[in-house]
């Protein structure tokens, strides 16, 4: 789905999720909270809600995931805020949170392969290559400090908020 638009994507992890028990709630960020993510369960249903706080593809898909390994991996009492600080020091449980999410969107049986990727279409190969949308390999590249986090922005897609006139 992380090639998909959200038109396509969005209603398809709807139905996913509700299949698999977990609410998915689309909110809009709150301005200057910086939080992307929040997984919590409501008495016996999980849910999981994001926002757009980064707008680009590669946050988003990397936000999703996280949750999910939250809700999965962790005490069903705790609520999973996660705000992006700055800050190096994590808790187990988000360290755990992202290891699940970066092995989902990249497996790590191909995670050594990264390193080697120094232009676009070796990202735009490797990511049809393990069918995930180029702007995830550029964020995981930046994140590790393979390329600068300048490099390569423009395989990311930016997700903006649209109110639905029906809603």
């Amino acid at each position: 789905m992380t090639v998909e638009y959200p038109q396509v994507f969005q209603p398809r992890m709807h139905e996913l999720c509700t299949q698999a028990g977990v609410v998915l709630a689309f909110v809009p960020a709150i301005s200057k909270s910086h939080v992307s993510g929040v997984a919590r369960w409501i008495k016996s249903k999980a849910l999981i809600q994001l926002s757009l706080y980064g707008k680009t593809n590669d946050r988003f898909w990397f936000t999703f995931f996280h949750e999910a390994g939250h809700i999965l991996k962790h005490d069903k009492k705790e609520v999973f805020l996660d705000e992006f600080t700055g800050k190096l020091i994590k808790s187990q449980q988000e360290h755990e949170a992202d290891e699940f999410a970066a092995s989902w969107l990249i497996p790590p049986q191909r995670a050594s392969e990264l390193p080697y990727l120094k232009t676009k279409q070796a990202v735009i190969d490797f990511a049809a290559s393990i069918n995930i949308h180029p702007g995830i390999v550029v964020g995981r590249l930046q994140h590790e400090g393979i390329i600068p986090t300048n490099w390569m922005n423009d395989l990311k897609i930016s997700f903006r908020w649209e109110e639905r006139a029906d809603a």
